[in-house]
């Protein structure tokens, strides 16, 4: 490999020793105990810590601490504080060493004589997980024609279907094979019990925005505070199911009509209104999905009683809408929007259509009959 090669990441020492990670010019890489993270260094004693390495054009290393601590030539860097990082000087989190370098520099001996001095961290209790990756680094070492670096050319098959068994999501974090930003945060999401949010890039800032249906406020903290923890900029655009159900009745008032709805589900709603014509419902529920994207189902009630503080003192008032009297046998009444009422009918009011009769409008509610001359 050339001298003009890209540098690598490359750790020194424990279960992952020789393993590496190309560092991208354009931007930060992550390194620390979470699966999301660009490098995964899964040790008992790295849980919590979380690094930024970045590479500037001319050819120089920072390493920012993000939470927890790390170790430079001796010196603590605690959380909040960045170090200069030289090629092939180690840095160790939970006494796991990495350098930075060119991936055929000799000096990769000097940085592992260096690395000697760390602590070798507390072996975990191997699962599955952990043996699946341990042998992969083990074919790694003893084959480099078939495992190169972070770049997987070919595997013998039983190295396969064992990492496939047991442990493939976190097999190819430990190998470096990273999903981009939005899979990232979604997997975090997932571990967080929300598998429901979704997340996608967004170019122009660089970061994610994060949509979707949660149950309740609880939830939709529990997500902020994910998309915080993950250390990529984010924008969460998360709705309960309370305000899917405010916004469904909403719709329906601004139709004129009474409402009220409650969640039922992930993405479903129950509306309940004043009494429709069989394609008022039609309309209200396609007005309800298309104004309200995220709900999928509508359970639609027209139960509901109007207020009787409401005076009906015109066929609009008693159809909530601009309305004619169509005379006929039978008459009708005809709304606006084509829907049509016959005697029998209820009306959106809570009245009932008695009769048309003449110039007269003959309307029930409780008992009650109202009289309208048109």
């Amino acid at each position: 490999m050339s001298n003009d090669a890209a540098p690598v990441l490359r750790v020194l020492n424990g279960r992952l020793a020789g393993t590496e990670k190309t560092l991208p010019s354009d931007r930060a890489i992550s390194i620390g105990h979470q699966f999301w993270q660009d490098v995964v260094i899964r040790e008992p004693a790295t849980k919590g810590i979380a690094l930024e390495l970045s590479l500037d054009p001319a050819g120089t290393a920072q390493v920012t601490v993000l939470s927890g601590e790390a170790s430079l030539l001796g010196s603590t860097v605690s959380a909040g504080n960045t170090a200069l990082l030289p090629a092939y000087v180690p840095f160790s989190i939970g006494g796991v060493a990495m350098a930075w370098g060119q991936p055929e520099s000799a000096r990769w001996t000097e940085a592992g004589g260096l690395a000697l001095a760390v602590p070798t961290p507390r072996p975990a209790d191997p699962s599955l997980q952990d043996q699946a990756m341990a042998i992969v680094g083990k074919l790694g070492d003893k084959a480099g024609d078939m495992l190169t670096g972070w770049r997987l050319v070919a595997l013998g098959g039983a190295g396969v279907l064992l990492v496939a068994a047991t442990a493939a999501g976190p097999a190819m974090d430990a190998l470096g094979l990273r999903a981009d930003r939005a899979q990232r945060v979604e997997r975090a999401l997932d571990e967080a019990g929300l598998p429901q949010l979704r997340a996608a890039n967004n170019d122009a800032t660089g970061g994610v925005i994060v949509t979707g249906v949660v149950g309740g406020d609880a939830e939709r903290a529990k997500a902020e505070q994910v998309l915080r923890a993950s250390y990529i900029p984010g924008q969460l655009d998360v709705q309960t199911t309370t305000d899917l159900a405010n916004a469904s009745a909403d719709v329906a008032r601004i139709h004129g009509l009474q409402a009220m709805a409650r969640p039922i589900g992930h993405a479903a709603i129950e509306l309940r209104t004043t009494p429709l014509a069989p394609d008022q419902k039609t309309k209200l529920v396609q007005a309800v999905k298309t104004d309200v994207r995220q709900v999928r189902q509508v359970v639609l009630r027209d139960d509901l009683m109007p207020d009787d503080n409401s005076p009906v003192r015109s066929v609009a008032d008693a159809t909530k809408k601009v309305s004619t009297v169509v005379s006929g046998d039978p008459a009708y009444i005809q709304t606006a929007d084509g829907a049509r009422y016959f005697a029998g009918a209820m009306m959106p009011s809570g009245h009932r259509l008695v009769r048309i009769q003449g110039h007269d409008v003959l309307l029930e509610k409780n008992g009650r009959e109202t009289r309208l001359t048109f």
